[in-house]
């Protein structure tokens, strides 16, 4: 590996560290400030996609609405770069945990595309998904890594 897929590689840890800190917290735009402006998001919640930074922002803003603190604990993430394209993947615990303490939070599956634009790494797409059993179609929250 070269010094300067190292480096990018590194750049790459620290938004997603910089994405689930801003998720914990509830910041809107240091969220969005991560993204492209074409951002295409496959997420757990909501419609099957979500196009562009309008779009997304205004499913973040119905999300933050909930009064319950955001559970996002990501584990390392495996990180390939090419050029100005990047590919990363992990499993991500997420979910809600209310007031009262309770949780509602599962491992998910999550993976990336990022890109290199004017020097700095956005992502450009992002998949969330739940396993889900085939024989009867249930989505399996419980699942330990």
């Amino acid at each position: 590996m070269t010094d300067k897929q190292i480096k990018d590689q590194a750049a790459i840890r620290e938004i997603f560290t910089r994405w689930s800190t801003a998720a914990r917290n509830k910041d809107l735009d240091g969220i969005m400030a991560l993204y492209s402006d074409d951002i295409c998001s496959y997420d757990a919640v909501g419609p099957l996609q979500f196009s562009g930074r309008e779009d997304y922002r205004a499913h973040w803003e119905r999300c933050m609405a909930f009064d319950d603190e955001f559970i996002m604990e990501p584990q390392e993430p495996t990180i390939r770069v090419s050029g100005h394209l990047a590919v990363a993947r992990f499993l991500i615990r997420c979910g809600m945990r209310k007031e009262d303490g309770t949780e509602q939070a599962s491992w998910m599956r999550s993976s990336y595309h990022l890109e290199k634009q004017g020097g700095e790494w956005r992502i450009a797409h992002e998949h969330f998904s739940v396993p889900f059993d085939f024989e009867n179609g249930a989505a399996q929250f419980g699942l330990q890594p």
